[in-house]
């Protein structure tokens, strides 16, 4: 467990403001996508309109970089059903929209019986413990990412090709708070390109545009793995896709947009 206590996000008020924690590997001022999408899932959790729905769908639009200032988040209700509820939290810094997060939630009942075939969990991978720490050199890509605590249970996260790793944000999202299972799994799944690039960052870099996340059941714990793999097409773009998993078993995938530039 990293043993940094100081927050991603300290509140004030209606507004939170990011830490350096919340910094990512671009410049001093731009954050990090994890932290930005795991404070949005927060703040859906803690909405009414989450009561007795299951997450089953979220999706982020990543509209400009977010910069180490004052947050402030709108919701909106985009669709009110019977069976499913879409709504929408935008993410505001200097009142303009930067980041937001649609979320399909879905009404709760029992599940109908399934042939064995169809319920079958996907294949575990070695608990956390059992994984490989990173080298020291990957902590230090960004001042948000020295605070995750990783474990790689396949591949290694400075070299290309897929990958799978074991990811828990360590230190506080909000305050003292930690993040939730469902903050932690947004958390990760915003790695989904990072720990899998298709070449070395030296020589090609990658602007992911969005971010999705399906979700067959609500995530337990605190450790996600995030299996994943990244596509590149021939017109300068191409996706990352990831499975996510947590000690249990599966819980869902994950997959970002990506726009490769040339560096060097």
């Amino acid at each position: 467990m990293t043993v940094s206590s100081e927050p991603v996000f300290v509140s004030d008020g209606e507004r939170f403001m990011p830490t350096v924690a919340a910094v990512g590997p671009w410049s001093a001022d731009a954050l990090q996508g994890s932290a930005t999408a795991a404070l949005l899932v927060r703040a859906l959790e803690a909405h009414a309109a989450s009561r007795d729905r299951e997450v089953a769908r979220l999706s982020f639009d990543f509209w400009r970089p977010a910069q180490r200032s004052a947050i402030t988040l709108d919701f909106t209700m985009v669709r009110d059903g019977a069976k499913a509820r879409t709504v929408a939290i935008e993410m505001v810094q200097d009142g303009k929209p930067v980041l937001r997060c649609t979320a399909l939630l879905l009404r709760r009942g029992p599940m109908p019986a399934l042939p064995a075939a169809q319920t079958m969990e996907a294949p575990r991978f070695p608990p956390p413990e059992a994984g490989t720490p990173v080298p020291a050199a990957a902590s230090r890509m960004s001042p948000f990412f020295a605070g995750v605590d990783v474990r790689m249970a396949r591949g290694q996260i400075l070299e290309p090709g897929p990958a799978a790793a074991w990811l828990r944000l360590g230190r506080p999202l909000v305050d003292a708070e930690l993040a939730s299972p469902l903050a932690q799994v947004a958390s990760a799944a915003d790695l989904v390109a990072g720990i899998s690039q298709w070449a070395h960052p030296s020589k090609l870099g990658f602007v992911n545009a969005d971010l999705t996340i399906n979700l067959r059941r609500a995530p337990r714990g605190d450790w996600m793995l995030l299996d994943a793999v990244t596509l590149p097409g021939d017109l300068g773009i191409g996706y990352a896709v990831g499975q996510l998993h947590d000690r249990d078993g599966a819980i869902g995938q994950c997959a970002s947009s990506l726009l490769f530039e040339a560096r060097g």
